[in-house]
């Protein structure tokens, strides 16, 4: 689903996998867009604005957040500055507080049930090496690798909101 959001007051609504309040902190228009891609177990959303935002946010129960930011990405998440190469990790019980920098603003947000990394990680013999978040954490990861993550991210969604006949069929 692909929504356009020009109103703060409901861009927390038609979407069931989050749970956002968003307030504008600058007089300007509001132009924000959001893409979510439904997998099989799966989901990515995609996050975009032009405008100051502060936004409190909560992940669906029964889901783990994974959050990286685009290139030119500033404002903060409880407090700590956000930058391109980091990686959020979020569970379900947890609130976080979201403020949006000036300019251009992009996210991917990718939404996982805890039993489907558990899984992947037991399947990669790597359990011990991943403690799973209690409330919202950045996690050390490798920025480029990051980075990578969120340019497919944001090809995934790209396409979808292009094509979306392509994830209909599977």
């Amino acid at each position: 689903s692909v929504e356009e959001i020009t109103d703060a007051a409901t861009a927390g609504s038609g979407i069931e996998l989050i749970n956002q309040d968003v307030v504008k902190l600058q007089p300007s228009d509001l132009h924000a867009r959001r893409i979510v891609v439904h997998l099989e177990s799966a989901h990515a959303i995609f996050h975009s604005t032009n405008s100051r935002l502060r936004t409190r946010t909560t992940v669906m129960e029964g889901l783990l957040a994974f959050v990286v930011f685009g290139p030119r990405a500033n404002g903060t998440i409880n407090g700590l500055p956000v930058r391109p190469g980091m990686l959020l990790a979020a569970d379900s019980t947890s609130e976080a507080c979201l403020v949006v920098g000036q300019d251009c603003w992009e996210s991917m947000t990718f939404l996982l049930p805890p039993q489907l990394v558990s899984e992947h990680l037991a399947a990669r013999q790597r359990e011990s090496e991943f403690c799973f978040p209690r409330g919202v954490e950045i996690l050390q990861a490798d920025p480029a690798k990051v980075d990578q993550l969120f340019d497919w991210g944001k090809r995934l969604t790209a396409t979808a909101a292009r094509q979306p006949e392509i994830f209909d069929a599977h």
